[in-house]
C-alpha cells in the first residue's frame, strides 16, 4: 500500500529524478521505533546514512513539505561532498546562484525562489 509518507516521498524523489540530481538511495528500514512517524533511511555512499522521518499525524501538504526540506538538505550535502554545486533544484530565474525552497505556496507545497519569491513548480512538477 502507498502510503501518505511514500507518497511525498516519491514527489521529491520524481523532482531529483527529472533535474539530473544525484540517484536517491533509500533502506526502506523504520529510523526509530516511535510509532507516530514514518521513516526510512537515505544513504551516502557505502556507509554513511541519513533518517527521513515524518510524523504520521502531519497533514499531507506540510508532509511533502517537510520530507522536501529534508531530501533537500542531504542531497545539497552529497552534492558539496562529490564537489559538485550545492544548488539542487536549481532556481532556472538565478542560474549558478542558489537552490530553490520548498514552501507551503498558496493551495499546494511547491519550489520557491528564494530571492524573488516566485513559485517555480509545484513540488513533484520539476
Amino acid at each position: 500500500m502507498n502510503t501518505p509518507f511514500e507518497a511525498a516521498l516519491e514527489l521529491v524523489v520524481r523532482d531529483l529524478r527529472n533535474t539530473g540530481g544525484i540517484t536517491l538511495h533509500l533502506l526502506p528500514e523504520p529510523v526509530d521505533s516511535d510509532p507516530s512517524y514514518e521513516s526510512v533511511w537515505m544513504l551516502s555512499g557505502r556507509t554513511a546514512r541519513t533518517g527521513l522521518l515524518a510524523p504520521i499525524e502531519m497533514a499531507p501538504p506540510d508532509r511533502i513539505v517537510h520530507i522536501a526540506d529534508q531530501v533537500q538538505e542531504f542531497v545539497l550535502e552529497e552534492l558539496g561532498r562529490l564537489g559538485l554545486p550545492a544548488t539542487w533544484p536549481e532556481c532556472p530565474e538565478h542560474p549558478d546562484s542558489h537552490p530553490l525552497t520548498p514552501t507551503q505556496s498558496p493551495g499546494r507545497p511547491s519550489w520557491v525562489c528564494p530571492k524573488s519569491g516566485h513559485t517555480i513548480a509545484a513540488i513533484g512538477q520539476l
